[in-house]
């Protein structure tokens, strides 16, 4: 007789792990991300009906292509890739995740916005007017002539945005080849911003690092490493789809049965039974670990030594600048040689990541004792103070290694993109060459005299002339959605109201 008073042990581990099982038992019921190979049947077309191709517009990236049941111009259901034979001529079904089957529902959601609204009481109140797109052409025109005659066009900010800007999408980067910003830039330019939400900081960073901004190699590049190292990085639900990186990744995986060692505090979907090793790791310790497993790395003579001599500088006392202070090399400051006097030893790091030393250590001479190591970070390690830190210290890993460069290696950084041109209008120049980061859009309202090139990262000029009067706010939810401080920002909304 089963004892019902034994509490039950369930974890998300052996949920997800079960879930592969569960899919398999089940047939054709198969998630994206699922190694099980179902077959979708096409469906066919009914008499009044027209199946049109389309894709997802969610933001993940993967742009999976959708098949939009369409009766008297109503899309009436939405299924996604089915064509093909996926199972006998291995021609990938290029199946979309559940946020891209239910694109009918925000194309016809209630709450879309169909008309100009002016809105008729005070900021805060939701009272809006229908107005007419003429009446709106006028009063956004006016305003926008106004702006620029008293502040000029330095005074007028695009923000960023990443919604659905049709055949003007660009990366976040580079907002200049959005149809408003081409605009702007035949009416005197605006000032522009610079980097994202999703990865500012190592986007940034990566200048320093690199000299540019670098990806990875593309995830499918697993296929041809030894051991692959995750950090925080979980595309099985941030690109879940049949159309986006785990489906490399797992195919990958599977092709050369890679080493997968998942390292994140979390047990995640990417995980889900397929890796051979999970590393829980207190939140926001990721640089100490890497520390550690450099230390490991320098004292039992596994580093690339040729290639930290050829191509990187201040490895070690040899390629420090003269300008540098003593002691002062990566090297110095992992074996305790610095400042702080103080080796990144794995008995140091143990306590302060919640991993035990011997674990660390063994991690540590898999890398140094692979011959090609795929490392690759999530974004959420940068999106915290001195996040940047942590994305040094996990690509310094893949430069120890001398990884860079070599299929099955990469830079250790976010997995790379596969990207397809298309044409797009002519991009006109912006006169206007200042630039702020994205995160200080609020800033540059309430004290932008003080802003300058060494306080606040401001490109393209020493300060700030004007103060910004007037946002563009196309195609995004950043303003307070996704910005860094909402309360923050929502008191300077305020302080702004009572100051007029």
């Amino acid at each position: 007789m089963t004892n019902l008073k034994k509490p039950l042990s369930i974890t998300r581990r052996s949920v997800l792990k079960s879930g592969s099982l569960l899919a398999a038992a089940a047939g054709g019921m198969s998630l994206p991300f699922t190694s099980v190979k179902a077959l979708a049947k096409e469906t066919p077309t009914k008499p009044n009906e027209q199946i049109v191709w389309s894709s997802c517009t969610v933001n993940c990236g993967s742009r999976c292509p959708l098949r939009m049941h369409v009766v008297d111009g109503e899309i009436k259901y939405v299924e996604t890739d089915n064509t093909g034979d996926d199972v006998f001529n291995h021609s990938h079904q290029v199946r979309a995740c559940l946020r891209g089957r239910s694109m009918r529902r925000r194309v016809y959601n209630p709450d879309r916005l169909k008309y100009p609204l002016k809105r008729i009481g005070k900021r805060g109140e939701g009272k809006f007017q229908r107005i007419s797109w003429d009446e709106a052409f006028d009063i956004i025109g006016d305003s926008l002539k106004k702006t620029i005659k008293e502040h000029g066009n330095d005074a007028i900010y695009l923000n960023y945005g990443t919604g659905t800007l049709g055949g003007t999408v660009t990366k976040s980067w580079d907002p200049s080849s959005t149809l408003i910003a081409r605009m702007m830039n035949l009416c005197g330019g605006y000032l522009n911003h610079y980097g994202d939400y999703s990865a500012a900081n190592i986007e940034r960073m990566s200048d320093f690092f690199y000299g540019s901004f670098i990806d990875n190699n593309s995830i499918d590049d697993v296929q041809n490493a030894d051991l692959c190292i995750m950090f925080g990085n979980n595309p099985a639900e941030t690109r879940m789809s049949g159309g986006g990186q785990v489906h490399s990744f797992v195919d990958g995986q599977k092709i050369h049965h890679t080493r997968t060692i998942c390292i994140d505090p979390r047990y995640t979907d990417t995980a889900g039974g397929r890796e051979d090793q999970w590393i829980p790791i207190k939140h926001g310790t990721d640089a100490a670990l890497c520390a550690a497993i450099a230390h490991v790395l320098i004292s039992e003579n596994k580093v690339d030594q040729a290639f930290l001599d050829k191509y990187c500088v201040g490895y070690d006392a040899k390629t420090l600048p003269a300008s540098a202070p003593k002691n002062g090399s990566y090297k110095d400051y992992i074996l305790g040689n610095g400042d702080d006097k103080t080796p990144k030893t794995p008995q140091w790091a143990a306590p302060i990541t919640g991993i035990p030393a011997d674990i660390i250590i063994k991690l540590a001479r898999e890398i140094g004792n692979s011959n090609r190591t795929y490392i690759t970070q999530g974004w959420g390690l940068q999106r915290s103070a001195n996040g940047e830190q942590a994305c040094k210290a996990i690509m310094m890993l893949s430069l120890l290694r001398g990884q860079v460069g070599l299929q099955g290696g990469g830079t250790g950084a976010r997995e790379g993109n596969h990207s397809y041109p298309f044409v797009r209008f002519p991009k006109i120049e912006n006169p206007i060459k200042t630039a702020i980061p994205m995160f200080l859009w609020t800033d540059a309202i309430f004290r932008s005299k003080s802003m300058t090139d060494k306080t606040d990262g401001i490109l393209g000029a020493e300060k700030l002339n004007n103060p910004i009067k007037f946002i563009w706010n196309y195609a995004g939810n950043c303003l307070i959605n996704q910005h860094s401080d909402i309360n923050r920002t929502m008191t300077f909304c305020k302080m702004k109201q009572h100051a007029k």
